[in-house]
């Protein structure tokens, strides 16, 4: 078999259920990530040990596993991270939250920042990729996902300040003051399964997924209270949301006295990002 031809069976065997687009995108991550293979590249016979891999690529794939997980690599704000299933995979919507900050934050300044619920660690590596002046720390409350965090920091030769496991809803910050604080956190209630893709829900962690039924904002009140607490006058808390409560997290931001709360859409004009300033 030659990688022309692994593209080309990749596409026929996924487009039934993902459509044409999202298949080719797919096998275009697939040759590339797996194989090395770039598509304009003159096709290769691959080997037998290939040609196996290929195979067991093709039907983990058709079973629903996501892509980024069976490759070990998502792209991230220009960044390649690495990911397993101890970690979310980074979102595109996640990206924007990373270009708000960057938008009102111009190089030059030195910022103190920290990224809660880091997972991948795809915004505390974005921002210090784009602001290597700021001292960035990671932190979350699994110690598999500060591990990928880490690695892949060491990878990309990105220096992160050196987090431990932290648990939101339990542990305060240091005696530290931050700049900045971003966070996305847990927010989806178990009663909007339904609304999910199977892939998501079979491969992704519970843990950085879902909140409470009855408590879904309990991660916004926890990172209001932190930003008070935590963030020096003029300091910054931004958050991504859930689409059907970020008027809640406005308010829960407001009560707790953040000023200038601000929410933003996304690229689909759904609600999914707020800031909100302490003074």
């Amino acid at each position: 078999m030659r990688t022309s031809d692994l593209t080309q069976h990749l596409i026929t065997e996924l487009s039934p259920t993902l459509g044409v687009g999202e298949a080719n995108s797919i096998s275009r991550l697939v040759l590339e990530d797996l194989f090395g293979w770039r598509r304009g590249a003159r096709p290769r016979l691959l080997t037998q040990d290939e040609e196996l891999l290929a195979w067991t690529t093709i039907n983990r794939l058709k079973a629903g596993e996501p892509v980024q997980y069976i490759t070990g690599i998502a792209d991230f704000y220009g960044l390649q991270l690495k990911v397993t299933p101890d970690v979310l995979i980074p979102r595109p919507e996640t990206e924007e939250l990373v270009e708000w900050i960057l938008e009102e934050h111009p190089a030059g300044r030195s910022l103190n920042a920290i990224d809660l619920c880091t997972g991948s660690g795809c915004i505390a590596l974005a921002l210090k990729h784009k602001r290597p002046e700021w001292s960035v720390a990671a932190q979350d409350i699994s110690a598999a996902a500060l591990e990928v965090a880490h690695g892949n920091a060491a990878r990309l030769g990105i220096h992160l300040e050196r987090g431990g496991q932290f648990d939101l809803l339990q542990q305060d910050l240091t005696d530290d003051t931050y700049d900045l604080i971003v966070s996305n956190p847990p927010y989806i209630p178990p009663s909007e399964r339904s609304r999910m893709s199977p892939s998501t829900l079979a491969h992704e962690p519970d843990l950085a997924l879902f909140v409470p039924e009855e408590d879904p904002l309990v991660f916004y009140r926890r990172l209001a209270d932190i930003a008070r607490d935590s963030l020096v006058d003029g300091g910054r808390i931004y958050v991504e949301t859930n689409e059907f409560n970020n008027a809640e997290v406005v308010r829960v931001f407001e009560e707790r006295g953040l000023v200038g709360v601000d929410a933003r859409r996304d690229m689909r004009e759904k609600e999914r990002m707020v800031c909100g300033v302490r003074i």
